[in-house]
């Protein structure tokens, strides 16, 4: 069988989203007959490296040479991991957006000199990660992005998975009884971190005016809000169920896990038209009703109106798109199909015909 080598920021966390494909990508990969490893950098750059702006450059470097210790036959990079070849081996590499756009939404967040370095450093290194490989891009704007500022083609589009069996609509009541929430309630749920660049400025005074109570699955809370911690994925598809809506007014994203969890869960998603969901809306066009701008005005209007519009056909809508489209099966679909262009056709016999 083809042995496969992921390439992760780091490869113990299930926590941040590339992190969580790398994981992701392994389970179907070996589900589709390959044995695969996932490694990551063994060591951290030199302090005086890291302050030049060196420190993404050698991250790249050292994560490319634990990777080509285990002789595999494909590799597979992600993000700013990528500088080099692995003997010879086919390479794919994968983007997630940007770390230029990354880092300019984050805007006064981020101190001035890691700004620079951010964008200097890691934008060089994204953009020579992508040379030499088989391009793959989680969104049509992740693709549209790597071109604009690295000049880097996209081989294939695809955005990520999420799994409809466990994310997929449950009975408010139960969602709330298993989350430990009151049955009066009203409740607005945020996932992720607490940044910028994902809205999180804008939560607690938005719920606030617009009379729901803001729950936040994530590492760290905020004050006025109920923090419930991090959370399993059964736990978190029962907290999508028991909101009302989900709140997520992210100012930047690639293809965001939150946002295809909420959808098939059957939750109304309030969130941004950013990353992929120019894609989505192309398939619902209703879905706009539910989209906001960054905006304090904005998020509490929409949180208004949520009563007035008739949610149950949306989200219906939704879930049935992101099943078509976005589920394991459509996910491992693709990497098959991208596999049968980089692999040599013996080693690709190994591969098994479908998933599951």
């Amino acid at each position: 069988m083809p042995h496969a080598v992921i390439v992760s920021p780091n490869p113990n966390a299930t926590a941040g989203g590339v992190e969580r494909m790398c994981t992701l990508l392994a389970n179907v990969l070996e589900q589709l007959g390959l044995t695969v490893t996932v490694v990551g950098p063994d060591r951290k750059p030199a302090l005086w490296v890291s302050r030049l702006g060196g420190g993404f450059l050698e991250s790249s470097r050292i994560a490319t040479r634990v990777a080509r210790r285990h002789n595999p036959d494909l590799l597979i990079t992600n993000g700013y991991l990528g500088l080099g070849r692995a003997r010879g081996a086919p390479r794919v590499h994968v983007y997630h957006g940007t770390m230029i756009s990354d880092t300019i939404s984050e805007g006064d967040a981020i101190p001035r000199r890691e700004r620079v370095r951010r964008i200097a450093g890691a934008g060089v290194a994204e953009a020579l990660a992508g040379r030499g490989a088989t391009v793959a891009s989680v969104s049509e704007a992740a693709a549209a992005e790597v071109r604009r500022f690295y000049g880097v083609r996209t081989d294939a589009v695809i955005p990520n998975g999420v799994d409809v069996t466990v994310f997929r609509p449950r009975p408010r009541a139960e969602a709330r009884q298993h989350v430990g929430l009151p049955q009066d309630g009203r409740y607005c749920l945020f996932v992720g971190r607490m940044q910028r660049r994902k809205g999180a400025d804008l939560l607690v005074a938005a719920c606030r005016e617009a009379g729901y109570e803001l729950l936040i699955a994530g590492a760290s809370g905020a004050p006025g809000a109920r923090h419930l911690g991090v959370m399993d994925p059964g736990s978190l598809a029962q907290a999508y169920c028991a909101a009302d809506c989900v709140l997520f007014p992210s100012r930047y994203e690639a293809c965001s896990y939150v946002v295809l969890e909420a959808l098939a869960s059957g939750v109304p998603l309030l969130t941004t038209r950013v990353g992929w969901m120019p894609t989505f809306l192309r398939g619902v066009p209703e879905y706009e009703a539910l989209c906001v701008r960054p905006e304090h005005e904005d998020i509490v209007a929409r949180l208004r109106q949520l009563g007035e519009i008739d949610a149950d056909e949306l989200t219906r809508k939704a879930r049935a798109f992101v099943v078509e489209h976005n589920s394991l099966e459509s996910y491992a679909a693709h990497w098959r199909e991208l596999l049968t262009r980089v692999l040599p056709s013996a080693a690709f016999m190994g591969v098994a015909g479908s998933w599951r």
